[in-house]
């Protein structure tokens, strides 16, 4: 009989705040660029608007060739100390006022050892819930966090400023998953 292999994905909390803080002000400093160089469709109730896909190599990548993080040098920092593939990256606002209803990302979590979301908020307040499984997850700008994103969750602004998150879709490997153990 063969050993039943054991990862730490099966063993992941829900969420978990992670061991990386960043500095707020040049996070909200460099996004607000990029969102003051879009076109006026980011301005809709809920968008997601990419930033860059397809990192294979974070740490060696020349990130001054990704047109959407020009004059970004803090994240593009950031997402170079990563030691995974990066599948995506993306700005999600969510405006004042306005909701997600609860819903699920069936293969956003560790447990299918694929893709990890990875959440930093940037502009957020105490109006601002965001419910995992039915309880709030008290996330604050410059914390990284991992989410199980396969359950349950939904987002309520009540109030009036926009509220936009960092979303890092990373490739799951044996880094992450050290890592992730590493926070536990």
């Amino acid at each position: 009989m063969s050993e039943i292999e054991i990862s730490i994905a099966d063993s992941l909390p829900d969420r978990l705040k992670l061991d990386r803080v960043y500095d707020v002000e040049c996070l909200q400093a460099e996004v607000l660029e990029i969102v003051g160089s879009l076109v006026q469709q980011f301005y809709v109730y809920y968008s997601a608007v990419p930033l860059v896909t397809g990192i294979e190599d974070p740490g060696s990548h020349d990130w001054e060739g990704e047109e959407m993080l020009k004059g970004c040098d803090y994240l593009k920092g950031i997402l170079g100390d990563f030691r995974t593939e990066i599948a995506s990256v993306r700005l999600m606002r969510l405006e004042g006022g306005a909701d997600l209803k609860e819903y699920t990302d069936p293969m956003l979590d560790a447990v299918h050892r694929e893709v990890v979301r990875l959440t930093l908020p940037v502009i957020t307040d105490e109006t601002v819930c965001f419910l995992l499984n039915g309880s709030e997850v008290p996330m604050k700008p410059g914390e990284l966090w991992y989410l199980r994103l396969s359950d349950p969750h939904s987002v309520e602004n009540l109030g009036s400023s926009e509220r936009i998150n960092i979303s890092i879709d990373v490739r799951w490997n044996d880094w992450m998953e050290e890592w992730l153990g590493e926070n536990l």
